[in-house]
């Protein structure tokens, strides 16, 4: 076919309705929070396969995890711990843990004229798009009032950097004998709608006319299949050290905290360079990691050793470039220095130590 030959548009229309597809009726349920919802095309007098129950614990791992690492970290700009309702902490989990996977994102608005537990009711439906029909959402009203208080919480605060407040609700479904887990993020601007949350009757219980502007996004979950055995002894997870690893690490996420992963040799390929190998004077390599400084920032050896230096570094927020010169038979570590005011400070360490060899 001629490049500059015209493509004609084909017109889609509705397929012809098919007495034979139906669809499945689907049962859920809520935690007691309402952050993780089930739902499933089977009864509850069937049994989920014991797989699927461990990756749907997965789920209840993570957001426990998470809560802890957000109640138990400081917000800098507070000096309090973080609230499950604060965003710019939900984001920074969902942006740093590489476990979420955006699919779709949309503006809303929610306007009701309902007083109290059904106005809550009215909007956790609408942003879900669940019509739970006569079915009670007992969650409802402590979530949407927990949230106004956060939003009214922030804007009296002295952080004007962050004046969102949103919340997840994880989304477990079992469909047909195929799990799926999704995640659904909704964020409102408080600079919109600080007056909605100062009136609404989600807060005060007024029944006058209340409309909310918020953001919803959509993620597909990845279960951190790191973390061993989620059916396992629940009693003893908080001495488990691989739990407790997950909740320093989600707060590292909060806090952004510099880490650095792996050495990379970027000559090959970007395969990881274990502990105790030699690097190659004159060779390129880089620090992988995320939250890494890029000014104001410099690279030396942990030991101290002068006989062999870096040069030519390219620094950006999840890889720091670099090449070494000389030579060192003592092995060491990476060092992230930050100068700030005359004041040098390390912020990351490379994982492992290493020497460096001539290569001739």
């Amino acid at each position: 076919m001629a490049d500059n030959a015209e493509i004609k548009a084909t017109e889609i229309k509705p397929p012809a309705s098919n007495p034979h597809n139906i669809e499945a009726t689907k049962y859920y349920i809520f935690n007691q929070t309402g952050n993780i919802m089930m739902s499933s095309t089977i009864d509850s007098n069937t049994p989920i396969s014991e797989d699927v129950q461990k990756i749907f614990s997965e789920v209840s791992v993570f957001f426990a995890g998470m809560s802890r690492a957000m109640s138990t970290t400081k917000n800098p700009a507070t000096g309090k711990p973080y609230s499950l309702y604060n965003y710019a902490a939900l984001e920074s989990v969902i942006k740093g843990s590489g476990l979420f996977v955006h699919v779709t994102e949309e503006d809303v608005t929610h306007s009701s004229k309902s007083g109290g537990a059904t106005f809550s009711k009215e909007l956790i439906e609408s942003l879900l798009g669940l019509a739970t029909g006569l079915g009670g959402l007992a969650f409802a009203s402590s979530m949407i009032s927990s949230i106004g208080q956060e939003g009214l919480n922030i804007s009296a605060s002295q952080d004007k950097t962050n004046s969102k407040v949103g919340n997840i609700v994880f989304v477990c479904e079992y469909l047909l004998g195929m799990p799926s887990i999704s995640a659904i993020v909704v964020y409102a601007d408080m600079a919109k709608n600080e007056v909605a949350f100062k009136a609404g009757p989600c807060i005060k219980g007024h029944s006058s006319s209340v409309t909310l502007t918020m953001h919803k996004d959509t993620y597909m979950f990845v279960t951190p299949t790191f973390i061993h055995e989620y059916a396992g002894d629940l009693g003893s997870i908080n001495s488990d050290p691989q739990y407790l690893a997950m909740i320093n690490w989600l707060g590292g996420l909060l806090l952004r905290t510099p880490t650095i992963f792996n050495v990379a040799d970027r000559g090959n390929g970007y395969a990881s360079v274990d502990s105790g190998s030699a690097l190659v004077a004159g060779h390129s390599y880089a620090l992988q990691g995320q939250f890494l400084p890029t000014d104001k920032v410099s690279l030396k050896w942990a030991s101290g050793a002068t006989t062999s230096t870096f040069s030519e570094p390219n620094y950006t927020g999840d890889q720091i470039a670099f090449t070494v010169n000389g030579t060192m038979d003592d092995e060491s570590a990476i060092n992230v220095v930050l100068t700030d005011g005359g004041k040098d400070t390390v912020v990351a360490s490379s994982p492992g130590s290493f020497t460096v060899t001539s290569g001739t």
